[in-house]
């Protein structure tokens, strides 16, 4: 009786981990915001050219992302969380150096964002895709909410760190705080080199078929799935890059704006619980629609909002928007684990997340850049919008070509009796 207990407290010993390493990537990734705002002050550096940064650090955590899948599947989880750790922790360390656009560029835009790349949803969603079939959903939205506790911690704390003792500063406070959090959950839950039985384990998919990178990639199931996440991305990093300097401009004060999307994080945990646990019991492609829908109501929220003298809109938005950040990548990974999962899904996967470096990449360029030729974000957070709406046309044609090829198959199996 002793080894399931122990292998249970590992089994979810795995979620935690996932919510420990999910939390400090995307609490990292959402302080992005803030230090967008202290570097244009530090240095007088045009809005557009800043989150150029920004965009290149998204792009390379999702050009990053086969590669970590590759490494998930083949040297493990233990190496590549390590890797990871180090990395991260040495890129933010060496970003709080910077002095030109270049320097920020390199270590921000490379460095850190490989270290996110190589802790962040690729290997936990491979992990915890494989030890929970049966409840994938709910899974995946426990260790997703580490998200939005890292949000929710991490981007107020960078405006203190900030606002008292300098940019550079917090930039050492985080790279501290990364390599604790990040690198001895992994000792501990990981001691060794694991076997690669659990990655052999082919069930789980809707068919049952083991799919090979090569398969997949030709699959216009696959390229339909990989549109809807460019989109959600495009439209997710619009908004979530520019939101403060968005709050700023109209009147409210930088730690009060910081604050209110401290909120979001809270939102965003049970947001990510709730939609985790939707997806186990409603169509995935339904779920989504549900994440998308609530994100708008945030987004029109935030566009209603001209001056400081509404303070409970931006309270809307932070609720309402929050309960969707992180939802998306969290129910668009359980329906392609549905579909692909396998002995290369984390390879798959990876390939997959590639969409959302090349949608955040667009997307935090175009919204400084519309807001550089406009003067104002609401062109931009209005392109948002229609990325959402697409996005979920995307996800349910998918469905609909998955239950044409199912019939396809079915008939031909008893065409061959």
């Amino acid at each position: 009786m002793a080894q399931p207990t122990t292998s249970s407290f590992k089994r979810y010993g795995l979620v935690g981990l996932g919510f420990a390493h999910l939390g400090v990537s995307r609490g990292v990734h959402g302080t992005f915001s803030v230090f967008y705002v202290a570097f244009i002050e530090a240095f007088g550096w045009s809005r557009a050219a800043a989150a150029g940064a920004l965009s290149l650090a998204v792009i390379t955590e999702g050009l990053s992302l086969p590669l970590v899948g590759s490494f998930t599947d083949r040297l493990g989880p233990r190496r590549t969380l390590l890797l990871g750790g180090v990395t991260l922790a040495l890129g933010l360390g060496f970003t709080a150096t910077v002095s030109s656009l270049w320097e920020l560029y390199f270590w921000l835009g490379l460095v850190t964002a490989l270290g996110l790349g190589l802790i962040g949803m690729v290997p936990h969603i491979a992990i915890l895709s494989r030890e929970f079939s049966a409840r994938r959903g709910t899974a995946l939205g426990l260790a997703f909410a580490g998200g939005g506790f890292g949000i929710m911690i991490l981007v107020p704390l960078s405006q203190v760190l900030i606002s008292r003792w300098g940019w550079p500063t917090a930039y050492v406070g985080l790279a501290v705080l990364a390599a604790a959090l990040v690198i001895p959950p992994v000792l501990l839950f990981f001691p060794a080199a694991p076997s690669a039985a659990p990655a052999a384990r082919a069930h789980g998919s809707v068919n049952g078929k083991d799919w090979t990178v090569a398969q997949a990639l030709r699959s216009l199931v696959f390229w339909l799935l990989f549109g809807a996440r460019v989109l959600a991305s495009m439209g997710n990093q619009i908004i979530v890059t520019h939101q403060i300097a968005y709050a700023v401009d109209v009147g409210f004060s930088k730690l009060f704006a910081a604050s209110i999307f401290g909120l979001m994080g809270i939102s965003s945990i049970f947001g990510r619980i709730f939609f985790g646990y939707l997806t186990d019991r409603i169509k995935g492609e339904a779920a989504f629609t549900w994440v998308q829908v609530v994100s708008v109501l945030g987004i029109v929220a935030l566009l209603l909002l001209k001056d400081d003298s509404l303070p409970e809109l931006l309270y809307a938005y932070a609720i309402f928007y929050g309960l969707g950040q992180g939802s998306r990548a969290l129910v668009l990974s359980a329906i392609s684990a549905d579909i692909f999962l396998g002995r290369s899904f984390g390879a798959i996967l990876g390939y997959f997340t590639l969409s959302i470096g090349i949608g955040g990449a667009m997307g935090s360029w175009l919204g400084g850049f519309i807001h550089d030729v406009t003067g104002s974000y609401t062109s931009a957070f209005a392109i948002a919008v229609l990325c959402f709406i697409v996005s979920v046309v995307a996800v349910w044609v998918t469905r609909r070509m998955i239950i044409a090829q199912a019939k396809g198959q079915e008939m031909a199996s008893c065409g061959g009796r």
